[in-house]
């Protein structure tokens, strides 16, 4: 057996799924030295999260790959649609239209989002986790400063007086590894290491209990060449991206991965039911009331739903967690990835300037005071949603072909979909994040709306940068104000700024060490929408403070960068 030892990295990353490589990303874009420890030494290739929300995009978009995550998952003129059918060869009850990715990408056709509800440059896009892990891995690639270290297992992780020491041993050799680093961030997952090194655990629910949603989930991943061809006289006549299937005998749901030949089908296991006694023949005869389909399985496996799990603390020392680390969902509302992205898009920046050496150790303990909130913000919608599709009761004359069924149906239908509504069109969820802590300016005036189904585009502090479409002869069609900012802090001018008060701002910046751009736009659009002359933009892209052109700017970045937070 051999040692190595790795020469002090600014930060060690321990997991290499979503949030540990966004954060590799987002230390790799401004220079940091770090490390990324992942057990697998491939993406994954088995189904994951599915659903990439419009501010994950956003974040895509900053880093310059959003183009390259919208050309994977489904073909390009694939419905991205929610279905609800008693069986997938049975009646269709409710379906809510979601944009193909050529409708998103040309902004063509908003289906049922309606475009006034999504002032966003970046619509959701539906596409399997472990298309979007590959090119987060080739991203990471590209930073000189990031070592990644893929097969490689962590063992034991120890916040000490000089930092963090990270062993780790190589999953298919002998070669054992030691990181000293300054922070350690655990991304590591539900059974988190680091959150154990933390002595931290989770609050809220684990146990609950529903027809769907509720318990043991089983998920067969396979390829079918003739399944759409097979189904086409039914719901499936027209695809959709998800297709739930409720009836009194069995429920479940079909998951199209790239809208040709490969999906995945979910179901609950009944109480004291287990894997091996599952017949897949079985499962797929039921659930498409027809006879079974061509099929070849890719895999199966079992996972539990019904988490609503929040850590007490995502900081303890030097050491970090994210993602699933940090929180822990049922998948209704496709929120756990995407909050995993967030938390890492929040961090990264914050270890960057403390590293760097332009802000206060200080500043990280906003992480925790940004982030926990949002997770258990998050965490409660998806568990909502996940009783209200999970405890539907199913009326026993819904499959008949009766007035009586046909009633049932409709009265159904319109329950579903009020929930689909509630469940996906959800513009504020996604772009209302709104930061409070001690290093965002406060207001005496009442903060925007933070409702699920509506988002309130806004300049208040803490909130993220509102969209608007940028259309400056020097920018190209499409572009956003968003596009703009910069990987630092961005102060967005709505009025001309005068040489002085630029001189002075920039002066500020320097002496502290603080990388600031300047934007100036100053029409009406954008000083109404951001309701200041000047606003301080975050590298997160959420607005730390706006005020007149008039403000004197070293107490403005004192506060924004920790060394003078409000109390």
């Amino acid at each position: 057996m051999t040692n190595q030892t790795l020469l002090r990295q600014a930060v060690a990353i321990v997991g290499g799924g979503p949030s540990g490589l966004m954060l590799a990303i987002e230390l790799g874009c401004r220079g940091v030295p770090c490390v990324l420890i992942e057990a697998q030494s491939e993406a994954p290739s088995v189904p994951k999260a599915n659903a990439t929300s419009s501010r994950t995009m956003e974040h895509y978009r900053r880093r310059g790959f959003a183009g390259r995550v919208r050309q994977v998952g489904m073909t390009k003129d694939h419905p991205q649609d929610v279905l609800y059918c008693t069986r997938l060869t049975g009646h269709e009850i409710a379906r809510f239209r979601i944009p193909s990715r050529a409708q998103a990408t040309e902004r063509s056709d908003f289906g049922d989002y309606g475009e006034a509800a999504w002032p966003t440059p970046e619509l959701p896009h539906r596409a399997q986790q472990m298309y979007i892990e590959r090119i987060l891995r080739e991203e990471v690639s590209r930073y000189p400063s990031v070592v990644t270290r893929y097969g490689w297992q962590v063992m034991s992780v120890a916040d000490t007086a000089e930092g963090t020491v990270v062993t780790a041993c190589e999953v298919a050799g002998k070669s054992t590894l030691t990181i000293n680093a300054d922070y350690a961030v655990g991304c590591d997952g539900p059974r988190s290491l680091v959150r154990e090194a933390m002595q931290v655990g989770y609050q809220g629910a684990s146990q609950a209990q529903r027809e769907f949603f509720g318990g043991q989930m089983m998920t067969f991943h396979f390829r079918s060449a003739d399944l759409y061809q097979r189904l086409a006289q039914g719901p499936l006549q027209r695809p959709a991206w998800q297709s739930w299937i409720v009836n009194c005998e069995m429920r479940g749901i079909l998951v199209t991965i790239n809208g040709v030949d490969e999906f995945a089908i979910g179901i609950q296991l009944k109480p004291g039911q287990s894997a091996d006694s599952i017949n897949p023949d079985e499962v797929f005869r039921t659930l498409s009331g027809g006879p079974v389909f061509q099929y070849e399985m890719l895999h199966s496996g079992t996972w539990t739903a019904g988490y609503m799990l929040v850590a007490e603390a995502f900081r303890r020392g030097r050491l970090f967690i994210a993602g699933d680390a940090a929180h822990l969902f049922t998948p209704t509302g496709g929120m756990g990835y995407n909050t995993s992205v967030d938390d890492a898009v929040n961090l990264g920046w914050k270890l960057a300037a403390v590293t760097q050496g332009w802000a206060p150790d200080a500043l990280l303990d906003s992480y925790h005071a940004e982030r926990h909130p949002m997770a258990e913000r998050n965490t409660r919608f998806a568990h909502r949603m996940a009783d209200s599709i999970g405890q539907l009761v199913m009326p026993p004359e819904l499959e008949a072909g009766t007035p009586e069924g046909e009633q049932a149906r409709k009265t159904l239908g319109q329950t579903l979909l009020k929930h689909v509504a509630d469940e996906f069109n959800i513009p504020g969820l996604q772009l209302g994040v709104r930061y409070a802590s001690a290093i965002v300016a406060h207001e005496a005036g009442e903060p925007p709306l933070d409702s699920p189904n509506t988002y309130v585009a806004s300049g208040y502090p803490g909130a993220r940068a509102p969209h608007l479409p940028d259309q400056q002869a020097d920018m190209p069609q499409g572009s956003s104000l968003l596009d703009l900012f910069g990987t630092g802090f961005t102060l967005l001018s709505t009025v001309e700024l005068a040489p002085a008060a630029q001189t002075d701002w920039s002066s500020a910046a320097a002496a502290l060490g603080v990388p600031l751009e300047k934007v100036i736009r100053t029409d009406a659009a954008v000083r109404d929408l951001y309701g200041a002359e000047l606003v301080l933009i975050r590298p997160d892209h959420h607005i730390a403070w706006r005020g007149p052109a008039s403000s004197g700017p070293l107490p403005v970045l004192r506060l924004v960068t920790g060394l003078f937070p409000r109390s």
